[in-house]
């Protein structure tokens, strides 16, 4: 039972220590993309276009439809696309 109380106290301690270290990472960045909870699904807002999933996104980014069973994604707007996909505004 010493040995259970010895390992509790280690570890709140060390929690303890993490806790400025984690809320200091956890502060909001300017450029940070936003999420958004819909039908029980995160999508990422990609230059006004809602994309299922959690993107980073950058100025380069763009949404895009692939078909054939992918749907909507964000990609590099550089990317090399397959036939029929089509950039959405």
């Amino acid at each position: 039972m010493k040995l259970l109380k010895t390992k509790m106290a280690l570890l709140l301690a060390t929690s303890c220590l993490m806790v400025p270290s984690v809320m200091s990472a956890a502060t909001e960045t300017v450029d940070a993309p936003t999420y958004t909870y819909m039908n029980g699904s995160i999508y990422t807002l990609v230059q006004d276009t809602y994309v299922p999933g959690r993107y980073l996104i950058n100025e380069d980014t763009v949404a895009v439809y692939i078909p054939g069973g992918i749907g909507i994604i964000a990609v590099d707007k550089d990317t090399v696309l397959p036939w029929g996909s089509k950039y959405l505004d």
